[in-house]
């Protein structure tokens, strides 16, 4: 009997996470057929029923709870080994993968990433953005741009920086306003963020709790969108306002610091040099956002 492949335990690890061949593919970057393929080859290696095809996906069955921890200790040795030489790259080329909140508002960190990137021709940058945190210690990123509740570090394994709080209030378009009494808002609703029925909890952040919320628009872009086309009042980051000057913060609206901003990578990478060189891109852009990420006192 052959040996197990490494390919064919990470087919393992990414079914027993994303439950069906289709989600395993895309996390490894292979076709369907192939993670099909290999799981095969693993069941006849070890002889085996690692999982049961189930109209709901792919169940792991009790050979495979067994066998699994055994797989995410390899995976742990073989990451720790391509982070730590990684960490000790000292050549300012080379792939550098940065997630993003995928609510956006990131347009003028991009303009400055294009712009280091026209100065280091070698790096090669792979921006995306998710709703759910990657796992760096997977190597799903290198660099995570993150937000996060106040008051709450990063975990022991992850080092960074703290670049900014981040406020949030109440914005509107300045049409909407009264000229003569800017202040009252009452005959405005709030644009909500949560489906018929649903608890609204922002507006407890807000001091314009008596103002009826209509709609629900959970991301942000679309709700800045929504303030442009004069749907109503909306609760949201300060720096989704910077760039349009239609949109206004309403006079006497509360200014919340919301969540802080942080820019993280693992510990293991903290030598790589072209790692660095973007994180602190990253950063001393972000400070001079800062400004625009808290408004409070403004």
């Amino acid at each position: 009997m052959n040996g197990m492949d490494w390919d064919d335990i990470k087919v393992l690890l990414a079914l027993a996470r994303q439950g069906s061949a289709r989600g395993a593919a895309q996390v490894l970057g292979v076709s369907n057929s192939t993670v099909t393929r290999r799981l095969d080859d693993l069941e006849q290696t070890l002889q085996t029923h690692l999982f049961d095809r189930t109209p709901d996906g792919y169940r792991m069955t009790a050979a495979a709870e067994q066998l699994l921890p055994t797989a995410e200790h390899v995976e742990e040795l073989i990451l720790a080994a391509e982070r730590r030489i990684q960490g000790g790259d000292q050549h300012l080329e080379g792939p550098v993968r940065i997630t993003l909140p995928a609510s956006g508002g990131m347009s003028r960190l991009i303009d400055r990433l294009a712009l280091f990137a026209e100065e280091y021709p070698g790096i090669e940058l792979e921006i995306s953005s998710s709703a759910q945190a990657l796992d760096l210690s997977r190597r799903e990123a290198d660099i995570a741009l993150r937000v996060m509740p106040v008051g709450v570090k990063p975990p022991d394994y992850l080092i960074g920086r703290y670049l900014s709080p981040i406020s949030a209030s109440t914005y509107v378009h300045r049409d909407l306003l009264n000229p003569d009494t800017p202040q009252d808002v009452s005959h405005l609703p709030w644009v909500g963020k949560a489906a018929a029925g649903d608890s609204e909890d922002w507006l407890a952040e807000t001091n314009l709790q008596d103002n009826p919320v209509r709609h629900a628009i959970v991301d942000l872009s679309l709700l800045v969108s929504a303030l442009q086309a004069k749907m109503g009042m909306g609760f949201m980051p300060c720096f989704y306002a910077a760039d349009h000057e239609e949109l206004v913060r309403v006079p006497g609206a509360t200014v919340v610091h919301q969540t802080d901003l942080w820019v993280l990578t693992h510990k293991d990478l903290r030598p790589s040099a072209r790692l660095r060189a973007v994180r602190d891109v990253i950063a001393d852009e972000l400070q001079h956002q800062r400004p625009h990420l808290d408004r409070r006192g403004t």
